[in-house]
């Protein structure tokens, strides 16, 4: 099927992330949670008395991701067993949003392939046994930002 352009529904989106081994592996199965994703910039006021309108420059950006889902034993596994949570060792990470379709390269994605200077750090895996449910916050590590594309990440090095 050729890559379409237009709206669709987050059924179509596919949440792929490193695995202990290192391989990018597909969690969409126990994802029903992803929070907002992009650059976020920190911005500094620099407006003078005598402008018209406000005026700001633009800072670093950050990127930080919340996914979530129900408790399940594969992701209780694949994050706070496995050892990827806290680890200080980046993953990869891939967000690919299939338009009215399973996503395939030329469709929108978000993320970043990991090496070893960059990447996302899972900073945050919580369990709340009451809601049943899981939640994970993933916060990039290194010089390196995540970037919207076409063509998928890779498990990197």
């Amino acid at each position: 099927m050729t890559a379409n352009s237009g709206r669709t529904h987050s059924k179509w989106l596919t949440v792929k992330i490193n695995n202990a081994a290192g391989a990018l592996t597909d969690v969409s199965a126990y994802v029903n949670t992803v929070g907002q994703f992009g650059l976020t910039y920190d911005t500094q006021d620099v407006t003078a008395f005598l402008d018209a309108i406000k005026n700001i420059v633009l800072g670093q950006p950050g990127a930080p991701i919340t996914l979530g889902g129900p408790i399940d034993t594969v992701i209780v596994t694949h994050f706070a067993v496995a050892g990827i949570t806290g680890s200080n060792t980046p993953v990869s990470l891939d967000l690919e949003m299939g338009i009215r379709h399973a996503w395939e390269a030329g469709e929108p994605q978000f993320g970043m392939t990991k090496s070893s200077t960059s990447g996302y750090l899972v900073s945050s895996f919580m369990v709340d046994p009451v809601a049943n449910t899981w939640s994970a916050t993933l916060d990039v590590f290194g010089p390196t930002a995540p970037a919207f594309g076409t063509g998928a990440e890779t498990s990197g090095n």
